[in-house]
């Protein structure tokens, strides 16, 4: 039997192999069915575990990770599978912060980028981004620094078990956790760089380590403005569960106070308008005095925004990971319960998946909970004659490789080998001016974001030199307003304005398989003007 499932397990893994080389079938399912056979033998007969250091199998998954993340990231953006927002908008930013005194500034919509989310964090990165001016970059650091967050899990893990076999197995479960490689596969984030540093914070503050405690949690304020509900939780979680009071109040405290000035004060006066994003609690009020007020005068009816089918699996999804270990420390999980009520009072059903980037300030608090609820379980308790810990750890990286199953459908060949539309497109791309302002479709956008103005298309076409097209989308669906009539080596498009119907008149200037770069003919002249 036992040697039946061996070699079953071994054909499926063959398969697996196969579906990432030859798309003839989904790789993802091939997997999960893989995954079911090497569970049942496991349950059988557990696999014999090689007697490695626990250094080194920490330092080889921190390095696989990095490695096999930046190349999944790095290539879907090659493949044209990243966006706009955010990964656009964040290149814009980091370009114009190494030129630009009066602050980062973003065209996505035309706006100091801080009157959006605040991130001073990412002031960091502007000298390496200096240095290597590419999305590429973003998307390699942010990999490599989720990484990094292994060697906190297992520094704490080590801390609260006192085995490094132990504290290796956590650190490996938070690599593979299928919440972590959604936040990493959403483009790029600053709020995802919390992740490490709340873990390094709870380090620190469970190691007496004061000044680094201080430094990280300055940092994680400055990935974004609501990375103040992690360390109010954190702050929460200091002076009930470890009773240091002064400094959780004044963690907690002080983080509601930076909550309050960026929201209420700083974001608003850099934009010029309200803070953008409470549109997502609309249902609970017009402002966040009335949002928290309505919140506290009416419990039930909150309550009632809490609970719902797809709010349960969300909470599912982020706990199967963990083998549900979270839930044998409940004390455990208080930081992260700020965030999670922010998420769950929310009707934007982004804040509530377990793959979005929402749940940077959740997902650190969760994994500290199962070491502490690994904890709770004593070493001699067995169950279907196996120890109950190796048990629920071992559940923990079936379900983290269950859900996380999707990410193995990046690594097949025909999603990032490119064809030649694609190589086409890179074609038309490298025809368009630097710095010459810019209208193109969101997934080409990263691409051409250095540069002081480019717009999602059709929007910002009157302030645009060039328009960046795929002309085999039209009549576009999305945009049935729009019209694009072509003569020869002339487009014109037509819009709705305010004043009627607005033309735009441009000249084909680069095209490739269905891809027209366009210069507008009024640019055209002004630029022969000058010249003459």
């Amino acid at each position: 039997m036992i040697r039946a499932l061996d070699g079953l397990a071994l054909a499926l893994g063959a398969l697996v192999v196969s579906t990432l080389a030859v798309a003839w079938w989904r790789p993802e399912e091939v997997f999960l069915a893989f995954l079911a056979i090497v569970g049942l033998r496991v349950v059988l007969r557990p696999y014999r575990i090689p007697a490695w250091r626990p250094e080194r199998v920490v330092a080889g998954g921190v390095l696989g990770y990095a490695a096999l993340l930046s190349f999944v990231t790095v290539t879907r953006h090659w493949a044209f599978q990243t966006h706009a927002l955010d990964l656009g908008q964040y290149v814009q930013i980091l370009w114009s912060l190494g030129r630009d005194l009066r602050g980062p500034y973003t065209s996505l919509p035309e706006m100091h980028a801080w009157g959006d989310h605040f991130s001073p964090t990412l002031y960091l990165l502007a000298p390496p981004f200096a240095v290597f001016p590419s999305p590429v970059f973003l998307l390699v650091a942010q990999s490599v620094f989720l990484a990094l967050g292994a060697l906190p899990v297992y520094a704490l893990a080590r801390r609260r078990l006192g085995s490094d076999g132990s504290a290796a197995g956590f650190a490996l479960l938070y690599l593979v956790n299928p919440t972590l490689h959604g936040v990493n596969l959403r483009d790029f984030h600053p709020a995802v760089l919390a992740i490490p540093l709340l873990l390094t914070a709870v380090y620190c503050l469970e190691a007496g380590r004061t000044g680094w405690l201080v430094l990280t949690v300055l940092l994680t304020l400055g990935c974004r403005e609501d990375a103040a509900l992690g360390v109010v939780g954190l702050g929460l979680w200091a002076a009930l569960a470890r009773r240091r009071r002064v400094l959780g109040l004044a963690l907690a405290g002080g983080s509601l106070a930076v909550l309050f000035f960026d929201t209420q004060v700083l974001m608003p006066y850099l934009r010029d308008g309200p803070y953008p994003h409470l549109w997502r609690y609309a249902h609970l009020g017009g402002s966040l005095g009335e949002i928290i007020v309505n919140m506290l005068l009416h419990p039930l009816r909150t309550l009632g925004f809490m609970v719902s089918v797809k709010k349960l699996l969300y909470l599912l999804a982020l706990l199967a990971p963990l083998g549900f270990l979270p839930l044998l420390a409940p004390l455990e999980l208080l930081p992260a319960l700020p965030t999670l009520a922010h998420n769950l009072v929310s009707l934007d059903r982004v804040l509530f998946h377990y793959r979005s980037q929402y749940n940077a300030f959740v997902l650190p608090f969760l994994v500290l909970a199962a070491v502490s609820g690994y904890r709770q379980l004593s070493p001699q308790v067995r169950m279907i004659g196996r120890p109950v810990r190796g048990l629920a750890l071992g559940l923990a990286f079936l379900m983290s490789l269950v859900l996380t199953s999707r990410t193995l459908n990046d690594l097949a060949v025909d999603r990032w080998w490119l064809g030649e539309r694609q190589r086409a497109a890179y074609r038309v791309l490298a025809q368009v001016p630097p710095g010459a302002s810019l209208s193109t479709h969101e997934r080409l956008l990263p691409h051409v974001a250095l540069r002081p103005k480019v717009f999602v298309f059709p929007v910002g076409i009157e302030k645009s030199d060039y328009v960046l097209i795929d002309g085999t989308l039209f009549p576009d669906r999305h945009v049935p307003e729009l019209r694009v009539e072509r003569q020869g080596g002339e487009v014109t498009l037509t819009l709705p304005g305010a004043e009627g119907l607005a033309r735009f008149r441009y000249d084909v200037v680069g095209e490739a398989e269905g891809y027209w770069l366009l210069r507008r003919q009024a640019a055209r002249k002004a630029l022969r003007a000058k010249i003459g």
